[in-house]
């Protein structure tokens, strides 16, 4: 569900590619990924059977939607305009299969479907954070963002593996 991501910014043997991204493209890739995730975010407070859920689609939604402005902030700062690279053509088209597909469940299939693309996604973000967009960047000031965004991105990872734990998603 996630292989457009990893292709995109991560080789084939699965080892980052440090260097490739300047930093206007770890910026546009950043802020799309970010861009995906509160919509589908979104989507789940609109369509979640459950409180639970639609609690931590909100908490997400918002977290997202914030760090996607902090990057067009970073942008100005380390003065690059953010780009996203052609490579990432399937990633959105892969982000919006995913939304029709989880936009014609319902109710408690829409929300273990929810939850398993969310840890997916946290797991693929994070690992994509860590491997490349982080090494890859020069701008101190986007360096730093990484590493003090890393545990909120991770308590979103933690929160949704324990929501689906509870709601016994498999």
């Amino acid at each position: 569900m996630i292989a457009a991501l990893w292709f995109a910014l991560l080789g084939p043997t699965g080892s980052a590619v440090a260097g490739v991204l300047d930093d206007g493209q770890i910026l546009g890739i950043y802020i799309q990924v970010n861009g995906f995730d509160a919509e589908t975010a979104l989507l789940g407070r609109a369509l979640s059977h459950s409180s639970a859920v639609r609690n931590l689609a909100t908490h997400v939604s918002t977290d997202h939607l914030g760090v996607r402005q902090a990057a067009y902030a970073l942008a100005a700062k380390c003065k690059v305009s953010p780009v996203t690279p052609s490579e990432r053509d399937a990633a959105a088209i892969e982000h919006g299969q995913v939304m029709t597909k989880l936009s014609s469940l319902k109710g408690a299939e829409f929300d273990k479907a929810y939850l398993r693309h969310e840890v997916a996604f946290h797991t693929a973000a994070l690992e994509a954070v860590r491997q490349a967009l982080e090494p890859s960047a020069t701008c101190p000031d986007l360096r730093a963002h990484f590493k003090d965004v890393l545990p909120a991105f991770e308590h979103h990872l933690l929160e949704t593996q324990a929501l689906a734990r509870e709601l016994n998603v498999r």
